[in-house]
């Protein structure tokens, strides 16, 4: 909308509420019921509008079976009120919704939404006699400031699910991959198959910490295969705790705080899996025959107590207090600090899990153990110079 109309306009209290009427679309060749990151554009989109005040949603003939709460509508139905008309597949940044209803057209007024590659996405009517047949086509809608037709999206072809995706992460605020390469082979694939899975954000949870507990079976068997598998499990089961508060965020269907208890949980999974994948090493370690008794109890003491940090680190998390004193470094602080940048390639990689995954097909269990037993004199370090944390 443009600013002077923004200005003109102000917030109108006497105007209705605007209604989101769902039309099918003609042209697409993806299917309707088609997952985006977890959800259909169409239930999306009918959730951000109710938060952002519409009054309904109503879905059009010959419509897929609509959101929660939609009313199915017949062509000419009466409306007599402002209108957002959409297709099926058309997705919206959630702050050009919001912007519909604090400032709405005037009763005359009539904008069409083009996606980046022009085609009408949607219509938004000051006022709307009758349901539509078709999409009203008119002028181009003067974007707000900030905002543009990559702020909207139509599912047609399957080229449109990257946008429609990218759109998703963005308007949600839930995660950005920026340029890193990381994200875009790696983070992005996983969310998108954990997303689009359909399964509830709690056996999400135990997922990743059954991969977690299975570090400890894994690095006992000898050889490079164990090791490797217990370093691959490890970065999995680090990788999925990560992106547990994203997919919370992905599936809400309601507004309303998220749950901190699981993000408490999703958050210790990592130190957890640290703990478990030392126990193993130590083990290990420890087991060899070749070794003499004092190298032996050393490694046992080590091992014991790099463990028990990472515990310490989990057990914070999980009651919710400051967890800090035993945490890692951030690499992206300490990057700044040394005056030099990640390669695209692992930025934003968990790189301590990545290092271990690393050094684990050399076959010996003294390296991967090493990296491990080097992140906890990291969070001994905090602990033992940083400043003092409140009770």
């Amino acid at each position: 909308m443009r600013d002077d109309l923004i200005e003109t306009a102000g917030p109108q209290a006497h105007v209705d509420p605007p209604v989101l009427i769902v039309l099918p679309d003609p042209d697409a060749r993806v299917d309707a019921q088609l997952r985006i990151l977890g959800r259909r554009p169409v239930d999306r989109l009918a959730t951000v509008a109710r938060e952002a005040g519409f009054a309904s949603v109503l879905m059009g003939p010959g419509t897929r079976p609509g959101p929660q709460g939609a009313t199915e509508c017949a062509t000419g139905d009466p409306v007599d009120r402002p209108a957002l008309v959409v297709y099926e597949g058309t997705g919206l940044h959630p702050d050009l919704v919001s912007l519909m209803v604090a400032h709405p057209l005037e009763t005359d007024e009539r904008f069409t939404l083009y996606d980046a590659v022009g085609r009408p996405c949607a219509a938004f009517a000051g006022s709307l006699r009758a349901v539509p047949s078709v999409m009203p086509v008119s002028e181009q809608l003067p974007w707000p400031e900030e905002m543009g037709e990559q702020d909207v999206v139509r599912l047609v072809y399957d080229e449109d699910c990257a946008r429609a995706e990218a759109l998703v992460l963005r308007g949600e605020r839930a995660f950005d991959a920026g340029d890193s390469t990381w994200h875009r082979f790696v983070t992005v694939p996983i969310l998108r198959v954990l997303a689009n899975s359909g399964r509830p954000v709690a056996q999400l949870e135990l997922a990743a910490l059954s991969l977690a507990a299975a570090v400890l079976p894994l690095s006992l068997v000898s050889g490079h295969v164990g090791l490797v598998l217990a370093a691959a499990a490890m970065m999995l089961a680090v990788l999925i705790a990560r992106l547990l508060p994203v997919i919370r965020k992905l599936h809400r269907t309601e507004p309303g705080p998220p749950s901190e208890q699981g993000d408490r949980l999703a958050a210790a999974t990592r130190p957890l899996t640290h703990a478990v994948a030392m126990v193993g090493l130590t083990y290990g370690l420890v087991a060899e025959t070749d070794r003499s008794g004092v190298a032996g109890v050393v490694l046992l003491a080590a091992g014991a107590a790099a463990a028990l940090l990472s515990l310490l680190q989990a057990r914070r998390l999980l009651r919710g207090g400051p967890a800090e004193v035993f945490a890692l470094p951030d690499p992206h602080a300490l990057t700044r600090r040394l005056d030099v940048t990640l390669p695209r390639a692992i930025e934003g990689a968990p790189l301590l899990e990545l290092a271990v995954l690393v050094v684990a097909p050399i076959g010996l269990t003294a390296v991967p153990w090493s990296v491990l037993a080097a992140s906890a004199v990291a969070r001994l370090w905090r602990w033992y110079a940083g400043p003092p944390q409140p009770a």
